[in-house]
């Protein structure tokens, strides 16, 4: 053992230095030694772990404990000092962690005052939040509400539902490529409530899904034609019950005249007036014009001539007279509602109406309400009116003009582009949906019939009139009322001329006169053009006949001819032919 202070050596038993009494410490090497490790061999070679011991001037001497200054500290002392700091370590950072949690939370319920530590943490700034970074999407997603300073989100309101009626289908263009629909807003679904009409954009609009090509007000763009049709016929000359001294048609004629004199005169308009009783007339009393006073004046003098009701007839007539005006147009007609069914029949009107795309309003007077008049209307995209001496004149045509007229001059009107490939007389269906700001609105499927080119629905006019002008004929063994609708040149002209003024005179005088059954149906089965310009019509009709005293119906498919003859301006028939023919 040697003295750590002056490299003296001392005995293995001593504790003290003889020479400075200085404490000995056991395995004290002396100072040219001092490099060595312990458990090193003369040779180098290692025997055990190293453990490098530390010299004397990295100790810290103040802190020995040896009672001498500037002695090292005993290893036992070394230790205890090691261990105390190894556990100060861990408890400062502990407290201090505490802390700074504390602290954290005392500023969080400072601001904030209420919230689980989930919700606090969630809503950290972005400098306390991960060192300064911005925060995390969940962290922005709780985000508190932006300052008074930054711009409030806009607040959207859900668009009020709405009810659309389409007034009119016009597929004259749909081999081209165009539909036109005109349309009206309601806010009920009863169409009581009409929504004022506003700008629409056409991307608020679609049609089976698709975008439509053009959506306009109608009032900008186009002029309504109107069809009134005046019945004069003997019924009208009654009283609607026995406690009015007034004729229906003194009300038919007050009626039309308000009706007229109601509309505005900025209100963009064309009238035709067709008066009928016994027969449609051939040409219209008074065909389309602006000229409302001239129209007005006309309805003024209008008086019964006391004949029967050819009601469906004239309406027959009114629509492929209003077939060949532009734009919106529609029919409204004033009748007692009893028909005498010679040419035409209630669904023939019908089916007509919904082929040109035209509707039919309807305006009953006297002391029932016509079912067929309501059935017209509905069937054909109309409204049914029904006036009694009970109600206020003035106040329901004045209802009456508003439900109709303004709505065809505040409607809607939009071309679309039909995707279905189909033929002439075949049908169509389309559904609407409007998504605007203030309203959306949706309709069901709606089916419509594609209309015929214009020389079909001319060579179906053509054999209308015929169908109609055979009838007068007949009735007054006057072949001459028939005469421009049968071609001159043919056979057919020949044998029909003999018939009626030969035949049917020769029956009449021997008192089985001919009678013209009235009609319960009849339909137009096919129409095709020949090869020479002619076109052949295949013709369905059914009406009651009397048999052996009993009531039976008789059903005829005949096959018509028509030919253009350029000096009547007429399509005219050239031949009949009946192909079938059933009694049950």
């Amino acid at each position: 053992m040697f003295c750590s202070q002056c490299g003296t050596e001392a005995g293995p038993k001593g504790r003290y230095c003889k020479k400075c009494g200085s404490a000995l410490t056991r395995g004290s090497a002396p100072p040219d030694e001092d490099n060595r490790t312990a458990g090193s061999q003369p040779d180098g070679i290692t025997t055990g772990m190293a453990a490098t011991e530390a010299k004397p001037s990295e100790f810290n001497l103040a802190s020995s404990g040896s009672g001498f200054p500037g002695a090292a500290p005993p290893m036992e002392t070394l230790v205890r000092t090691r261990r105390r700091r190894s556990w100060r370590l861990p408890v400062i950072a502990a407290v201090a962690v505490l802390l700074i949690a504390g602290g954290a939370f005392m500023w969080g319920t400072r601001d904030n005052g209420a919230g689980s530590g989930s919700e606090q943490s969630a809503q950290a700034t972005p400098e306390a939040s991960d060192g300064g970074k911005p925060p995390t999407a969940p962290a922005m997603a709780a985000a508190p509400a932006a300052s008074p300073k930054q711009s409030p989100s806009p607040v959207v309101f859900p668009a009020d539902p709405a009810y659309i009626k389409v007034n009119q289908v016009d597929s004259a263009r749909y081999e081209n490529g165009g539909v036109d629909v005109y349309f009206s807003l309601f806010a009920d679904p009863e169409f009581k409530q009409e929504i004022q009409p506003m700008q629409l954009a056409k991307d608020m609009v679609t049609i089976n899904g698709l975008p439509v090509e053009k959506l306009s007000l109608v009032e900008e763009s186009d002029t309504v034609s109107v069809n009134l049709v005046l019945d004069k016929s003997g019924s009208m000359q009654d009283p609607p019950n026995m406690n009015v001294s007034e004729s229906k048609m003194d009300l038919v004629r007050q009626a039309a005249v308000q009706f007229i004199d109601g509309i505005p005169s900025s209100a963009k308009g064309r009238f035709e007036v067709l008066t009928f009783s016994d027969y449609v007339p051939a040409v219209a009393d008074i065909t389309f014009t602006s000229d409302r006073t001239g129209v007005s004046q006309y309805l003024s003098g209008l008086a019964s001539d006391g004949g029967r009701t050819a009601l469906f007839d004239s309406l027959t007539k009114a629509l492929y007279d209003t077939n060949e005006q532009q734009g919106p147009k529609y029919i409204i007609a004033f009748t007692d509602g009893k028909d005498s069914n010679y040419g035409s029949s209630l669904q023939s009107v019908v089916d007509l109406s919904r082929q040109l795309g035209i509707p039919i309003y309807t305006v009953g007077f006297g002391s029932e309400d016509d079912q067929s008049l309501k059935y017209i209307a509905q069937e054909t995209g109309g409204q049914s009116f029904y006036l009694s001496t009970d109600d206020d004149l003035e106040t329901e045509l004045h209802r009456i003009y508003d439900t109709v007229f303004q709505r065809y001059v505040k409607q809607y009107k939009l071309t679309y582009t039909p995707r279905q490939k189909i033929a002439p007389g075949q049908p169509f269906s389309f559904a609407m949906n409007l998504n605007s700001p203030r309203n959306q609105a949706q309709t069901r499927e709606l089916t419509y019939e594609r209309k015929l080119d214009k020389n079909s629905v001319d060579v179906q006019n053509g054999l209308f009139e015929y169908q109609v002008n055979y009838a007068q004929a007949v009735n007054t063994l006057d072949f001459g009322v028939v005469g421009d609708n049968v071609d001159e040149d043919s056979e057919f002209y020949t044998n029909l001329r003999n018939r009626i003024e030969i035949d049917y005179v020769k029956a009449s005088n021997q008192g089985k006169p001919k009678i013209i059954d009235p009609l319960e149906n009849y339909r137009v089965e096919s129409i095709d053009q020949l090869q020479n310009g002619s076109y052949k019509i295949k013709f369905f009709k059914l009406f009651p006949v009397l048999m052996n005293n009993k009531q039976v119906h008789e059903a005829d498919l005949n096959t018509y001819t028509l030919v253009w003859d350029s000096l009547s301006d007429k399509w005219q028939v050239s031949n009949f032919g009946r192909e079938e023919c059933s009694i049950y």
